[in-house]
């Protein structure tokens, strides 16, 4: 593996230069804070939190979120795969998708294109 496919992202709060070899402290430290939250918590809330907020619930990429993405991530994850990486239930990941699709409808582009097909 090449130094520039072993490159950590710039916005590592470790300001590591390589992607971890080993469990990233932070990471750990984030996961453990939501773990031991007694309720799902809002994005403020979240931000709050000690540790970095790149951490993934994914042993094999070290929970770091930018290792994750490129190692494992070949196919998009499925909604049950995002939920668990993230400590949120399928719901809450269903229902942000169910708003992000709202939102894009609502683009002058998108309903032009809607009135082309009708």
């Amino acid at each position: 593996m090449s130094k520039e496919d072993n490159e950590m992202d710039k916005r590592c709060p470790r300001k590591l230069e390589e992607l971890p070899c080993d469990y990233c402290p932070l990471a750990v430290m984030r996961l453990k804070a939501l773990r031991n939250s007694s309720k799902e918590l809002t994005e403020v809330e979240e931000n709050k939190l000690p540790g970095c907020p790149w951490a993934v619930n994914h042993q094999m990429s070290n929970y770091c979120f930018f290792k994750y993405t490129k190692d494992y991530l070949h196919t998009p994850p499925s909604d049950k795969e995002i939920a668990h990486m993230n400590n949120v239930s399928v719901d809450t990941v269903k229902s942000v998708e169910k708003e992000a699709l709202n939102k894009i409808k609502e683009f002058k582009i998108v309903k032009d294109m809607d009135n082309e097909v009708d």
